[in-house]
């Protein structure tokens, strides 16, 4: 009887012991340090089956997506080793480590999600793409602000596209550091044409446009109703030709190859409805008075230099040119550090005469 008991006592034994290991094998295997360890590992290697079951939501329990699993990785990617891996997920401003219900379930790892806010200027559209992935936000159309995320912590390219019913398209790239908390980008009305390469062209195409659309109206009898201008622009310079045809002027011609602006110099109004900009045009004018007048000799115009004012229409969604100040100063297109020039492959020239009406093109 007494062995009996022995060997139930040795078998007890064994039991406990066994038993001890095995809680002691889960409690390491289920705990922070061996979890981390596991996810480490599946970063580097790209299990996502291990790092789903490791990493299942945000500390918030909102949803870790595809994407944003993908832009994790790309942090890893610049870590060099396991052990930059384990410091990095072992960061409390980055995640959470939360224990197991239970000896045998693992520990869980839960990052902290991050945002990114960006405030629009006013009638401004928004794309934008995170270490080259497009991402939708939420709108806020009072504060006029979208909010993207949740992300992982780190540090991101972040490029966004702005689209804008008078500057058109401008695109910036920056990057982002969400390492320790939230951003907040805010997007100046000047971000939207301040080197805006497409809104520099279509004020070049604009001026270009006036001087074609004048030459047009030179052979079409001084009629400038059709002029790539500002209203009241044109209704100026159609009371002055008016003035002059009947009584004064007997033949008129204008002539140009090259125009070329300095984008440095472009400026906008706060109500964003006129722009300011110097302007280079190889302009050639000539009138002829009739006989009557006393004076010989035609009357030459040669000013290059000018101020140029454009004033936005809504009606053709475009900005046209209000007022040309050819200024007595001399600038020198040369020096312009930031430039856009037009020059046809020939001078182009119109005429207009009193007796015939004959028109040189």
């Amino acid at each position: 009887m007494t062995k009996i008991k022995e060997s139930l006592v040795i078998a007890f034994v064994i039991v406990l012991g066994i038993a001890a290991a095995v809680t002691g094998y889960s409690s390491y295997k289920n705990g922070e340090e061996a979890t981390v360890e596991r996810l480490a590992q599946a970063l580097l290697k790209n299990d996502q089956t291990m790092i789903k079951k490791s990493m299942p939501t945000f500390s918030t329990k909102q949803k870790i997506s595809t994407g944003t699993r993908k832009m994790l990785q790309h942090q890893i990617r610049n870590l060099k080793s396991k052990e930059q891996v384990v410091a990095f997920l072992q960061d409390e401003d980055h995640f959470s480590i939360k224990k197991g219900a239970s000896l045998f379930e693992p520990a869980k790892i839960y990052p902290i999600p991050r945002t990114i806010e960006l405030e629009l200027p006013q009638e401004a559209r928004l794309k934008a793409r995170l270490q080259g992935r497009p991402i939708v936000g939420n709108y806020d159309e009072d504060w006029r602000k979208v909010t993207f995320g949740p992300f992982l912590s780190g540090e991101y390219e972040l490029t966004y596209e702005l689209t804008h019913p008078k500057f058109g398209q401008h695109k910036t790239k920056e990057r982002i550091d969400l390492k320790k908390t939230d951003q907040r980008v805010i997007i100046k009305e000047n971000n939207l044409y301040d080197g805006n390469a497409a809104f520099q062209q279509h004020l070049l195409a604009s001026a270009v446009n006036y001087f074609d659309s004048m030459n047009e109206a030179i052979r079409n009898d001084l009629n400038v109703s059709r002029m790539a201008a500002s209203k009241e622009h044109k209704e100026k310079l159609q009371q002055s030709f008016e003035k002059l045809k009947p009584s004064y002027m007997e033949n008129f011609q204008q002539s140009f190859q090259t125009i070329q602006i300095d984008c440095d110099s472009i400026a906008v109004n706060r109500a964003q409805t006129k722009v300011q900009l110097d302007l280079y045009v190889d302009l050639k004018r000539s009138m002829k008075l009739i006989e009557e007048t006393g004076i010989d000799e035609a009357l030459v115009s040669d000013k290059q230099n000018a101020i140029a004012h454009f004033l936005y229409d809504e009606e053709q969604k475009k900005w046209l040119i209000d007022e040309l100040i050819f200024d007595t100063f001399q600038q020198d297109p040369e020096k312009w550090e930031q430039s856009k020039s037009y020059r046809g492959q020939a001078e182009k020239t119109a005429q207009w005469c009193k007796t015939s009406g004959d028109n040189v093109v």
